[in-house]
Formats: structure tokens, C-alpha cells, sequence
């Protein structure tokens, strides 16, 4: 299973979520095009740091985005408390016994929300029924007791 991106695979990304060719990237960037041909295809090219930082900030995106050092475009704003991650998620995000980059194209994949309607629609469902249970059962020990009584 493929564990993350390439530079060159992320800078290509990036380009073609904008609906860009090389030309119109190179005009807008004043990066040449050969240069940003080579970013995108060749894996031995170094990429100057001006480079990193124009294209960073043409993309809107952090530097650490663009060399694949974070999954995070831009640096995050949000405290845990605010999304709402108890310490038992952040720890198992941390221990690697998951592959977080997997969960985070399910948890961003368009039919996401559906699936997470699906299974609280399954998992209240079943509580439900367990409640019905325990009434049932309580019902019934307490008809018990009253006929005693």
C-alpha cells in the first residue's frame, strides 16, 4: 500500500487542480518552464529554495505541504478541542498502527458524510435495541415483584 506522495507527484497535483499547463504556470511563476518540468518529472532535480517559496505561496500552501513533510496545506489553526479528537485518537494517529494518510482520503472522499449517517443510523440502531432489551427485562422483573407483593 502506498504510504504517501512525491514532490514531483504533489507539484503535478497542484498544477492540474488549477487547471494549469507548464506554459501558464511557468508565465505566472516566472519559474521557466523547463525548470518546472523538471520539478514535476524528475526525481533527481533539485529544487531551489526560491523555487519552493514562490511556488508555496503561488498554491497557497506551506512549504512543509509542498516537500510532502505534512499532509496539512496550511498550518493548523484549529486546536484539538475545537475538532473535537479525544487523547485516545491523537494517540493512535501518532502510534502509526493506521495509515493515517488512508483515513484521511476516506474521511475527505465525497461520499464520506453518507457513510458516516450509514453506520450512526447502525450504531444507534443498535443501542436502540439494547435499550428495548433492558426495558423488556426490566418490565418483566418488575411484573415479577409486584405479584409477589
Amino acid at each position: 500500500m502506498k504510504q504517501g506522495i512525491t514532490i514531483q507527484e504533489r507539484l503535478k497535483d497542484l498544477r492540474i487542480e488549477r487547471h494549469l499547463k507548464l506554459e501558464e504556470l511557468a508565465e505566472l511563476t516566472q519559474i521557466s518552464k523547463s525548470a518546472l518540468g523538471s520539478y514535476e518529472n524528475d526525481v533527481k532535480k533539485e529544487i531551489s529554495h526560491k523555487s519552493i517559496l514562490k511556488l508555496a505561496e503561488f498554491y497557497g500552501v506551506s512549504t512543509d505541504y509542498l516537500l510532502c513533510a505534512t499532509e496539512n496545506r496550511n498550518r493548523p489553526d484549529a486546536g484539538l478541542t475545537e475538532l473535537h479528537i479525544n487523547d485516545d485518537m491523537v494517540e493512535l494517529l501518532k502510534s502509526g498502527h493506521i495509515n493515517n494518510r488512508l483515513l484521511c482520503e476516506i474521511a475527505t472522499h465525497e461520499n464520506f458524510t453518507a457513510l458516516m449517517t450509514d453506520a450512526e443510523i447502525y450504531v444507534d440502531g443498535i443501542a436502540t435495541m439494547r435499550f428495548q432489551d433492558i426495558n423488556a427485562s426490566l418490565e418483566a422483573v418488575r411484573a415479577e415483584i409486584l405479584k409477589k407483593y
